[in-house]
């Protein structure tokens, strides 16, 4: 027994494109969401890397503080007397015999 061609078929009005295309279309909304709606959608990520930004810059800023720190601390160890010094002068207001302080207003 032969069967026909259109008996063969449970679902005779989905065609094979339907299919494809059905497919296609949840795709296109599951993708969608992904980038609009989801926890990380596109906005998130480029706030986030706007944000991953500005602590590079941060980051970069502190790092030339540092190295700025570490050039004095060699200097402070390398001329301690100078710097104890200058320490005197400025912050504790002291002097040398014969010399005489003159305090500006900032």
């Amino acid at each position: 027994m032969k069967r026909s061609l259109e008996g063969g078929r449970n679902f005779p009005s989905l065609k094979p494109d339907w299919l494809i295309k059905g497919l296609f279309f949840l795709m296109l909304i599951y993708t969608s969401y992904n980038l609009f709606m989801s926890q990380y959608n596109i906005f998130k990520v480029l706030e986030l890397r706007k944000s991953l930004r500005n602590i590079q810059a941060q980051i970069n800023q502190y790092k030339v503080e540092n190295d700025k720190t570490d050039q004095l601390l060699k200097l402070v160890k390398e001329h301690p007397e100078y710097f104890k010094e200058k320490f005197a002068r400025r912050y504790m207001q002291m002097q040398k015999e014969g010399e005489y302080i003159l305090i500006l207003g900032d």
